[in-house]
């Protein structure tokens, strides 16, 4: 090889690598000075779009530890909606019809139309970034045969399970998808530590709602870069999120004492309701008096949280309103089949209401406690002022119309002579509460026409008493002005009511002494039984009135130990007893046990052969009239107790109330009896929850042993 040649082709090299530079320069300046703005502009439409992913929510336990409410996997069909845009209108229908087909032979009692998934990949709560969710629940063999449909997605989500069925419903509460109401708040101040998106769930009742903030996780999140069209370039997987599972709350409910509850409730109302059949229904709250944290609360008729997860259809629905599955739920068909049925004198007996706490109800006699309380108080009585009772009395010399003549129970009326507070307590002397009305009202001017109302409500009467669950009924504590606004009120409405005359209308809303009299025997008022087995409590610990809870303490998820809240009891105020409350304690005591100095007690044989020397044991019955049914017969009394410990190791009171059951004594009592014997003789302690949670009324009526009887 020559130089020449040798320089020859290094020549050449020289030049082809000039001219690659050129055109790679020239392209460069092309892209970057003619088409940079283009390309800058193309570049900027891409964006970003951050979609939350939910997370798992926080268990509920009991104060043991026994899970209630827990999480499984769900497997659930949803569409790709980017997926599903790329398809030609022929395979979008072929997709959906086949969809719905397979969906509803699946799951033939929620049979699925080409119309609802249309409306839900319509749906503006749900992100186009994430599978559209159509069906939920699926099985392990259906999940393998849809995720060959095109467009179809079949992942695993978590949601809400229940160990024991329908055990504590009313406690826990259920989840539900956000209405558009709720959505509407919480678009306007939305937490940013927990941000909720319009598909998401939240806490309905219970508590489940009342301690949404801690049960529900912290979502996680992912950011995609998107194009001008709004398709998915990729995600930024730097930024992404992680969800994080909600607290573990742990509840003061005892779930062996909870099931025991719900058995005695659902086992009386089956051996003693006298109402129409399917309309069997009440309450039974247990609770501890020393911190007013509750044991157990029980309402029937009842539901099971399960079948509302994933939604709630409408025969479901009904169902939980006390109506026929079969009807319709449109617009405001229900309320209004609600009304008419009410209005009828046939109204739904709802599964939803927790009658335990938001059951307004006639106390009965149960309120003589109270009674005897603003009479002391007020100067009206003392412990030892005797009232001769003769099984009639009347107390303002008036005529049966104008509600003067009274007497006590039964036919003929029972006769209990002279009676102090104690034995008036035992016996349930009508009379001698008569008296104490008539005397309120007599008195009105030195003490006030309304004194009486506020006495009875330093126990609690006519207010929320505080619990830590949702919408609580304060029940109702008329007084002379209520009263006479109400019927002007009513007047105003419809004067024809009052023969077009105000002055029948002011004669009827007239407080008067009858009115004053039936007060305090418990009528004319409502209260729940949560009131009474509170006013009860602050008897029973001595004389402090607490705000109730259903709270232990919250946790870390998994982690019993990282408390993030403790229940700290909080008293409302202190009830002075002072010299009297062992005579109270001993009328209440000859209620279930009997006593020769105050005579026989209205629930002795309810409680023969319970095991006082385990449990002393205190109480009241009540007997509540529930007046005429629209065809003018009377209809049955609904049965009342509330019964306490009174020393041993632990401390009880436990508040029931059966409707259309009969005397006090006959199934309230039975069933507290029921509740308390197994804590009294400590069988409860070996006793297991069954799996489900099922109860079996019948037989645990039968081997309860308990032979009802008593007055009142």
């Amino acid at each position: 090889m020559t130089t020449d040649n040798t320089r020859h082709r290094l020549g050449l090299l020289a030049v082809a690598s000039l001219s690659l530079f050129g055109a790679l320069f020239a392209r460069l300046w092309f892209l970057q000075i003619v088409e940079g703005d283009t390309a800058k502009a193309e570049a900027s439409e891409n964006s970003t779009e951050v979609v939350i992913t939910p997370a798992a929510r926080g268990r509920i336990l009991d104060r043991n530890g026994i899970v209630l409410v827990d999480n499984r996997e769900s497997i659930v069909v949803g569409i790709d909606a980017q997926a599903f845009a790329d398809l030609s209108d022929g395979k979008q229908a072929a997709v959906l019809k086949r969809l719905s087909t397979n969906l509803s032979e699946a799951r033939p009692e929620q049979p699925v139309t080409v119309k609802s998934i249309k409306q839900k990949l319509n749906d503006s709560r749900y992100s186009k970034f994430r599978p559209i969710p159509i069906v939920s629940d699926i099985s392990e063999e259906a999940q393998i045969y849809f995720s060959e449909h095109p467009s179809v997605v079949v992942e695993r989500t978590t949601v809400r399970d229940y160990p024991y069925g329908s055990l504590a419903a009313h406690v826990l509460g259920y989840v539900g998808s956000l209405s558009e109401g709720q959505w509407e708040d919480l678009s306007k101040k939305n937490d940013p530590d927990k941000p909720y998106v319009q598909a998401d769930e939240i806490g309905k009742a219970g508590v489940e709602a009342q301690y949404e903030k801690y049960l529900r996780g912290t979502p996680g999140r992912q950011v995609f870069e998107i194009d001008r069209t709004g398709r998915v370039v990729r995600e930024l997987t730097k930024e992404r999120v992680e969800p994080k599972a909600g607290d573990d709350v742990f509840l003061s409910i005892d779930a062996k004492v909870q099931y025991k509850t719900e058995e005695a409730l659902q086992a009386q109302l089956m051996k003693a309701f006298q109402g129409p059949a399917g309309k069997e229904a009440g309450g039974l709250v247990v609770m501890d008096p020393s911190t007013g944290q509750i044991r157990a609360m029980a309402s029937y008729p009842t539901y099971n949280p399960a079948d509302l997860v994933g939604g709630i259809s409408c025969p479901t629905w009904r169902d939980l309103q006390g109506l026929a599955p079969e009807g319709s739920c449109k617009g405001d068909s229900i309320d209004n089949e609600i009304k008419l049925r009410t209005k009828n004198g046939d109204a739904p007996v709802a599964k939803l209401l927790n009658r335990a706490y938001q059951g307004a109800y006639q106390p009965a006699s149960t309120f003589k406690l109270a009674s005897a309380y603003a009479a002391i108080q007020d100067g009206i009585r003392t412990k030892d002022t005797p009232t001769l009772d003769q099984g009639r009395i009347n107390l303002c010399g008036g005529s049966d119309a104008t509600g003067c003549n009274k007497k006590n129970a039964g036919n003929p009326p029972a006769v209990h002579g002279s009676v102090s507070l104690s034995p008036a307590l035992t016996v349930s002397s009508d009379i001698y509460f008569y008296e104490v009305g008539r005397d309120f009202w007599a008195k009105r001017e030195q003490i006030g026409e309304d004194a009486f109302q506020k006495g009875v409500a330093e126990l609690g009467y006519g207010k929320i008493t505080g619990i830590d669950l949702p919408v609580e009924q304060p029940g109702q504590l008329p007084t002379p002005k209520s009263e006479m606004d109400l019927a002007l009120s009513l007047f105003e409405k419809d004067p024809g009511y009052y023969d077009n005359d105000e002055d029948v209308a002011r004669s009827y809303g007239r407080w008067n002494t009858g009115f004053s009299a039936d007060m305090a025997i418990g009528q004319k008022l409502t209260a729940t039984p949560l009131q009474t087995a509170n006013a009860y409590a602050a008897l029973a610990n001595g004389g402090t009135l607490y705000h109730p809870s259903v709270l232990s303490k919250i946790t870390a998820t998994e982690d019993p130990n990282a408390i993030h809240k403790q229940y700290k009891p909080d008293p409302i105020r202190t009830i002075d007893w002072g010299d009297n409350r062992d005579a109270f304690i001993s009328g209440f005591e000859g209620v279930v046990k009997y006593n020769p100095q105050n005579g026989q007690g209205t629930a002795v044989p309810t409680f023969t052969g319970f095991p006082f020397d385990q449990m002393p044991l205190a109480g009241k019955t009540g007997t509540a009239q529930t007046g005429k049914d629209k065809n003018n017969n009377e209809r049955p009394d609904n049965s009342v107790f509330v019964g306490f410990s009174v020393g041993g190791p632990t401390s009880w009171v436990a508040s029931a109330y059966l409707e259309f059951s009969g005397g006090g004594a006959g199934a309230a009592a039975p069933a507290v009896r029921m509740v308390l014997e197994p804590i009294a003789n400590q069988s409860i302690y070996s006793f297991e929850v069954p799996k489900g949670g099922a109860i079996d009324a019948e037989a645990a009526a039968d081997d309860s042993g308990i032979t009802a009887g008593g007055t009142d």
